[in-house]
């Protein structure tokens, strides 16, 4: 049994209600159901029955409580006990995972060699719900999170650049956005996806509408597209530093700096009286 699904049991117990559960862990409740589904299936029976206000427990479940409350608590000492020792635990995207995260903290590790940490590469979602469980110390995001008990913190914003091959016709000079037509575009990540909403919304304001013709989840695997020839694409300054320095790639700010992918940190708002963990966010937030 892992310690979020259980978190989820207990959370079910105390609202009385999946729906609130999810609300409250503020995760979708498709995502709760599953959880609670793969924990009913380790255990070998229902926890839980449909009431007319909600659901109560089954007497597997009521078994259970005291059971998942003493590990939970203990999961908690442990890992309490692991921040003493300077750990922590970090979800990031994977793009910030790539580019910036192994330079902070090899560079922190040698300010602070007793510092330990474990990593892990998470979506929006999955940031969200480790840090409310307790599985996650801090999360790096590219998008804003909005939870009453979660804090954030603005990093310095990245330019979103446009970018193409040295060969291609725009290499020396960007005709402007009129001139854009069905200019084949490669692009990172689905359309649902914060980052790609940004640049869909400034596009579409200026009358562009792209001829998309890839959409790949990694910005490593644009570049090599793009360097290729094989379309156009916008990217953050910071991915493709190497890149402009080696001439592979050429890069305009076409937005004049309005365009942008903003970085923050989030934690739970009790780590604001942790000294060593803000020692760690105040680390960050010079170095970045």
């Amino acid at each position: 049994m892992d310690r979020e699904s259980l978190e989820v049991f207990l959370t079910i117990a105390r609202h009385g209600s999946i729906n609130r559960a999810a609300q409250a862990l503020f995760l979708a409740q498709s995502t709760l159901t599953h959880r609670l589904k793969q924990l009913e299936r380790q255990v070998g029976g229902a926890l839980f029955v449909r009431t007319a206000s909600g659901v109560s427990l089954t007497g597997e479940g009521r078994r259970l409580l005291p059971v998942a409350t003493s590990i939970v608590e203990q999961m908690r000492s442990f890992i309490q006990e692991k921040e003493q020792r300077q750990s922590m635990n970090i979800v990031a995207g994977k793009a910030f995972v790539a580019y910036e995260l192994p330079r902070l903290i090899g560079e922190y590790r040698i300010a602070h060699p007793g510092f330990t940490c474990y990593v892990r590469s998470t979506l929006y979602e999955e940031s969200l719900s480790a840090l409310l469980t307790g599985t996650a110390d801090i999360a790096f995001l590219g998008s804003e999170m909005y939870h009453p008990h979660i804090h954030q913190e603005f990093l310095p914003s990245d330019r979103l650049l446009l970018v193409m091959a040295p060969s291609h016709p725009w290499a020396s000079g960007f005709p402007g956005f009129q001139a854009w037509g069905t200019e084949e575009m490669i692009v990172f990540g689905n359309h649902t996806a914060p980052y790609r909403q940004r640049i869909d919304r400034y596009l579409a304001q200026q009358g562009v509408f792209p001829n998309i013709i890839m959409e790949l989840d990694s910005f490593n695997a644009v570049k090599k597209m793009v360097e290729r020839q094989l379309g156009i694409t916008i990217l953050p300054e910071r991915t493709i530093q190497q890149e402009l320095a080696t001439g592979r790639l050429v890069a305009y700010d076409i937005a004049n700096g309005e365009l942008v992918r903003p970085t923050l940190i989030a934690y739970l708002h009790p780590k604001k009286e942790d000294d060593a963990f803000q020692q760690f966010v105040q680390w960050i937030k010079e170095h970045y």
